[in-house]
Parts: structure tokens; sequence; C-alpha cells
């Protein structure tokens, strides 16, 4: 008796230890929360929008969470498509269970897009006055961005918003008096500071 609960005991837990295996390193493929996340982004701002692909889960066994991503998602923002890179996120193995994905940090990098459509994007998520401004300043050129927001238990996002990325071949022209073009910089944004780097351009002043 005592061997064949040893012999059972010894197969459930190589079961587990397989399916842990499985999970950690292969995952599961999904688009059971793609409505959660449309419902969570519009929530913050009605005019935004996303197209999503399935979601890719694999478990991080030691944090109790799953790894949460997806790629080839599309932001649309009033019209405008943002192209992205990737979206990724991580959620409590409670949360899954419940069907209802609770998620504290969100990652998005996009691919190159145009400036002035991801500055539209980033106003909508900052609430920044002067993204106002350089919105309706801007005439052309592209962007590469990694976005870390953070959310509170209500879902909200979180000023701490942290963005990296670079620009390339941009023009700003305030109030037709000051034209600046071929901008090109690196920029690192974090607490509300701006890092600015290897910036190149011409201006007519």
């Amino acid at each position: 008796m005592k061997k064949s609960i040893i012999k059972y005991l010894s197969i459930l837990l190589g079961l587990i230890f397989v399916i842990i295996i499985y999970f950690s390193l292969i995952g599961i493929e999904t688009d059971r929360f793609n409505s959660q996340i449309k419902d969570r982004l519009s929530k913050n701002n009605s005019n935004l929008d996303i197209d999503l692909k399935k979601i890719k889960l694999t478990l991080d066994p030691l944090n109790f969470k799953f790894n949460v991503k997806t790629i080839g998602a599309k932001i649309i923002y009033k019209k405008r498509n943002i192209e992205l890179e990737s979206i990724k996120s991580q959620i409590s193995i409670n949360s899954l269970i419940k069907k209802k994905i609770v998620s504290s940090n969100l990652i998005i990098s996009t691919k190159s897009v145009l400036l002035e459509d991801l500055v539209g994007f980033l106003k909508a998520v900052t609430n920044k006055t002067e993204l106002f401004i350089l919105e309706k300043a801007i005439d052309k050129g592209f962007a590469i961005l990694d976005l870390e927001v953070n959310f509170d238990e209500n879902g909200n996002i979180k000023k701490d918003y942290k963005v990296k990325g670079l620009l390339k071949d941009g023009k700003i022209n305030f109030f037709n008096d000051f034209n600046f073009k071929n901008i090109n910089l690196l920029l690192n944004i974090e607490n509300n500071n701006f890092d600015l780097r290897d910036i190149s351009l011409t201006t007519n002043k």
C-alpha cells in the first residue's frame, strides 16, 4: 500500500513538473482576454482602441505569475494607426484562474511610426498640455519608442511612466517663425525628466 502511494505521488509530481516546464518554455496562445485589454485601454481615453492578435502566456513559477506578450498589435487613436512591435505585461496566476486580467504594468514597443501620430498617442496617455502644442507643430518625422506605464489598483494609469526611443528626420514648425528640420536624437523620459542625447538638427534661426 505504501509503495503504491509513493508510486502515484511520484507520477503526480512528475506530471506537475512536466506541466510547469511546458508552460514556462512553450506556453499557450489565447484571445480570451483581448476584450478586457481593449476595455481597460478605452477606460483611460475613449479615443483609444487596439487591434490585438492572440496573446502568448508563459509561466514565471518563481513569482507565481504569467508573462503576457503579443506581437503585431495595432493601436488606433482618432483613426490613426500606430503599429506595435510587441506588448508585454505580467498577470498573477490567481487573476488567470478568475479569467480576469489584473496587471500592474504594461510595456509597449512600437515599430517605426509617424512622429505626429506617436505624440498624439502620448498626449492621450499622459494628458500633457505641452504635447498638444508639439503635435500641432510637427510637420514630419519618424520615431521608435518603448513605453512603460504602471496602473493603480483601480486600473488607472500612474504618472510614473517611462519612455525610451529615438527620433529620425523630424521637422517642427513653431508659429512659422522657428523651423527645425533634420532632427535626430535619442530620448529617455522618466519621472518628468527629459534626457535627450546625440541631438542633431538644422534651423532657420
